[in-house]
């Protein structure tokens, strides 16, 4: 028998975080050691849709050797250097922290998440510096990982915003899609912009060639765009732009996303 005491990064729904400890047991198993008592919350019957609170039991009647087999191989996670961003260092790079979020300049080059499995981002540079705070254990990293909770291109440096904690992510991604945080951007363009403007448009991601259009109007749409399953992809997007100063025709500009994305 192994017993689980659940900690506060891992209050989730039982099924999820079971999916965690056995990652080689698909859901249909788990239910069905779930019915048949294997698998206890708390020393009782569960179905596995409970939310856990920390202190909670989780009991796991499996013989030692279908544990090993089904649950995760212990994996030392050791950030790669030699895939490092430049020299990137977290810790220079802080503009705010404390035990559940931190907030973190990310210069250009940097992913803030990967795009392919062998690169280094924001997300790996995060877990090795709190491994080497003491935030984090390694063994912690089988049922919580912390994460960034908001993104930037590459060739984009900003802050990202980034949960240290199950709380932490919970508390950013919800001030986050409730949209109570102002998005601004700084841009240099060619040529001397000297009013501000207010832009709307219409937004639509070509998924199928991966490319993003943007039209003025439903008209200008309907000329490229097929289909009126497409023409509902459609997403309306609006930008307030505040020139800040002109010099040798360029123009720095103050970019605010009103509706979270750009054009």
């Amino acid at each position: 028998m192994k017993e689980f005491i659940v900690k506060e990064n891992e209050q989730q729904r039982l099924i999820k975080l079971l999916g965690k400890i056995l990652v080689n047991a698909d859901n249909g198993f788990i239910y069905k050691m779930l019915r048949k008592k294997n698998i206890v919350l708390n020393d009782k019957k569960a179905s596995g849709n409970e939310s856990l609170k920390a202190g909670d039991s989780i009991k796991i009647y499996f013989s030692d050797e279908t544990f090993e087999k089904l649950s995760s191989s212990e994996v030392t996670f050791s950030l790669d250097m030699s895939k490092d961003n430049k020299g990137f260092s977290i810790k220079d790079n802080i503009i705010y922290e404390n035990e559940d979020v931190i907030f973190i300049n990310k210069p250009v080059g940097v992913l803030s998440q990967k795009a392919k499995k062998e690169d280094v981002s924001i997300i790996e540079y995060l877990i090795q510096y709190m491994l080497d705070e003491g935030g984090l254990t390694q063994k912690d990293l089988a049922t919580f990982k912390p994460a960034v909770c908001n993104r930037l291109d590459r060739n984009t440096s900003g802050i990202i915003l980034a949960g240290k904690s199950l709380k932490g992510l919970r508390v950013l991604s919800d001030i986050i899609a409730k949209r109570e945080l102002d998005k601004f951007y700084l841009t240099i363009v060619k040529g001397e912009v000297t009013k501000p403007i207010k832009s709307e448009a219409l937004l639509y991601k070509d998924e199928k060639n991966n490319r993003v259009r943007v039209f003025d109007n439903v008209n200008k749409a309907r000329d490229v765009i097929k289909g009126a399953k497409e023409l509902d992809k459609l997403q309306k997007i609006k930008t307030n732009i505040r020139p800040l100063l002109s010099h040798q025709g360029y123009t720095l500009l103050e970019v605010e996303l009103i509706t979270g994305k750009s054009h």
